[in-house]
């Protein structure tokens, strides 16, 4: 199956299978990973991030020393693909400001900062980043599964609403100062909201089904954002750079604030208790 819950699975039931198939598919990936490091930890990191999706919600399920347990050991297997997500991540972000900077800076030297890119990406993927992720994968094969009790609904219900909220208090901050850890911060909140709703979209049809793409699309804008802010931090001390390309990247980075502050500004109006109201009544089984 997909990762979303089906309408006659329980809260336990499904979040154990969406848990175990992502760990399944995490694992077959391994097997080829070092072919790829830059590809394999993109994926990794997806996994690393829909496993703590579903985690969220179990909370109320698990209890929160288990649940803590979980989070800090999926957070720290993911952290150890971050500097080859970032690697990768400003090559792809390069990428897509190649028309902008071309007509700023020049073919040339637009072509040089990709060398030089593409360089420290070699290097980092001759670490040992990846073999170490699945070593710890390998470690824990046999107890990566939680064993949750069957739940119901208004876990489900108070799980949302608490992620819901958690991204609004995120978004307020973010949009008040603009800074990049607190853009960051709400690119995260935006990222487990999506996974969540795309999770409990057929046991919620009526409030998640529609949101499920808008908050993708809202958690997109936000990666975009961060990652211009990896190239910034990557082009920084070059000595060669020419007069104009953070310019370019400041005027792109206002654009795509200013874009995920709309549709922001629309997914996150209703107060969370209000929102969170509109779950019920459930599809989902008791």
């Amino acid at each position: 199956m997909s990762f979303f819950l089906a309408p006659h699975e329980t809260p336990g039931v499904g979040l154990t299978r969406a848990i175990q198939e992502q760990v399944a598919k995490l694992s077959a990936e391994c097997i080829d990973a070092t072919q790829d490091a830059s590809a394999f930890a993109h994926k990794a990191r997806v996994r690393c991030k829909r496993v703590r999706a579903a985690l969220r919600l179990a909370r109320p399920l698990m209890g929160e020393k288990a649940f803590g347990k979980e989070n800090r050991w999926w957070r720290d297997q993911a952290r150890l693909l971050s500097e080859l997500r970032d690697a990768g991540a400003r090559l792809e972000a390069l990428e897509s400001l190649r028309p902008f900077l071309a007509a700023r800076i020049g073919t040339a030297m637009t072509r040089k900062l990709g060398e030089r890119f593409d360089q420290e990406r070699q290097t980092v993927e001759g670490g040992e980043a990846v073999s170490l992720f699945i070593e710890r994968m390998n470690k824990r094969s046999e107890t990566l599964i939680p064993n949750l009790p069957a739940g119901s609904s208004r876990d489900m219900m108070d799980a949302l609403g608490e992620t819901y909220r958690l991204g609004r208090v995120a978004m307020k901050a973010a949009l008040k100062d603009e800074e990049p850890e607190l853009l960051h911060e709400w690119r995260k909140q935006a990222k487990y909201h999506a996974l969540q709703a795309r999770l409990m979209r057929l046991q919620f049809p009526d409030v998640l089904d529609q949101r499920v793409a808008a908050v993708r699309d809202l958690a997109g804008l936000l990666g975009e954002v961060q990652d211009i802010e990896v190239v910034a931090a990557g082009a920084k001390g070059w000595s060669e750079g020419p007069k104009g390309f953070f310019d370019v990247l400041e005027a792109r980075r206002s654009s795509l604030v200013t874009g995920a502050r709309a549709t922001g500004a629309a997914l996150f109006a209703e107060k969370p208790k209000a929102w969170a109201r509109q779950l019920a009544p459930p599809v989902l089984a008791e």
